[in-house]
């Protein structure tokens, strides 16, 4: 069977699907993407078995066909190409011929009913939100989460949802983001899972989309479900029990300490030109209404200092420089609080003023 179709038509959807894809695949088949159209509508879909990505494209082909190709493939045929060419695909039981101009390609095929998917989800929990609630929210976490750590349950992201509020965690062991936001559920029990992390990122960069206000996610026991206006995201969530995040949470308050944002963030910047590698450490010390700032490695070392406000004690104390940094990023007031711990044990809280949506924590460390 042979189908038309523009590079547009193909290339808008393949570019959203594509990620999922990876090189190295347990089974041939998840290195295709499988080709729908139907009542004009042309659908793509990649899955890796634990996510699924499918987008969708309004179209004028009537043609009614499905079939399966190799992914990265087919993406490197057609980006180069100007949007308005025809792609011309011959169809058979084993091969893909694709003409394009005057230059012709064949690749193999399989059978498109051996193209696995996931489940449907039963009996899930609907929660709305709006598109640009849920992008602050991931996006001021998720650099928290751990990577291929043995512990599964770090690398991914937490959702925690009950009748009044919605809160994001993600945590290595070594830091800990929490974002929380008020808003109203129609759910009978308090809801908590775990976003695997490839997931979370596919689901940022639909959300960082514009076109849509409110998104509708579907969570069961064992699967994360969205869609927008033309992506679905079907996702496993992770089996574990994530830690208890309250119980990391400063409860002596007596160290509270109010920085510029920008003076401790160009500090930090400076003295990271001379940070061990292997550690990441820099030493803060406060003291006298100033937070020095100290940072060495073989090359040479840095001494910075900037004003603080509301602290006389003298406390030395260590972190890992690139946490503290990343988090300055994140929180936009100009100044901050941050509440630092009397014993190296204990973590260091860092929160913008007056605003109680995100908070950070950030171990000491040794240096």
């Amino acid at each position: 069977m042979n189908i038309q179709l523009t590079v547009k038509e193909l290339l808008t959807p393949l570019q959203i699907v594509i990620s999922v894809v990876e090189k190295k695949q347990k089974l041939p088949i998840l290195s295709h993407v499988l080709i729908q159209l139907k009542d004009n509508l042309l659908t793509l879909t990649t899955t890796d078995m634990e996510i699924e990505i499918r987008a969708s494209q309004i179209i004028k082909n009537q043609e009614e066909i499905s079939f399966t190709i190799y992914a990265k493939d087919l993406i490197d045929i057609i980006k180069k190409l100007s949007e308005d060419i025809i792609i011309e695909f011959i169809i058979e039981s084993s091969k893909i011929y694709i003409k394009v101009n005057k230059n012709s390609f064949e690749l193999n095929t399989s059978n498109h009913q051996d193209f696995p998917s996931l489940p449907k989800i039963k009996n899930s929990d609907i929660i709305k939100i709006k598109r640009h609630v849920l992008k602050d929210l991931i996006e001021n976490t998720s650099f928290s989460m751990g990577s291929q750590d043995i512990r599964t349950y770090l690398n991914g992201l937490y959702l925690e949802i009950d009748k009044n509020s919605i809160v994001v965690v993600a945590t290595d062991g070594h830091r800990l983001s929490i974002g929380k936001v008020k808003q109203t559920h129609n759910l009978s029990n308090k809801k908590s899972v775990i976003l695997p992390r490839k997931a979370v990122f596919e689901l940022t960069k639909l959300l960082n989309k514009n076109g849509y206000k409110e998104i509708d996610i579907h969570l069961s026991d064992n699967y994360f479900y969205l869609i927008s206006n033309n992506t679905t995201i079907i996702s496993r969530l992770i089996d574990g029990n994530f830690p208890n995040y309250l119980q990391v949470l400063p409860t002596n308050f007596n160290n509270i300490i109010i920085i510029n944002r920008l003076a401790f963030l160009n500090s930090l910047q400076q003295a990271s030109i001379f940070v061990e590698e292997r550690t990441k450490g820099v030493k803060l010390v406060f003291k006298n209404s100033k937070l020095h700032i100290f940072s060495h490695s073989e090359r040479g070392q840095a001494k910075t200092q900037i004003n603080i406000k509301n602290f006389d004690k003298e406390i030395e104390i260590a972190f890992n420089i690139n946490y503290l940094i990343s988090i300055l990023e994140k929180l936009h007031t100009n100044e901050i609080n941050m509440i630092v711990p009397d014993g190296k044990s204990q973590s260091c809280l860092l929160s913008s003023m007056n605003d109680d949506i995100y908070q950070y924590v950030v171990m000491p460390m040794r240096i």
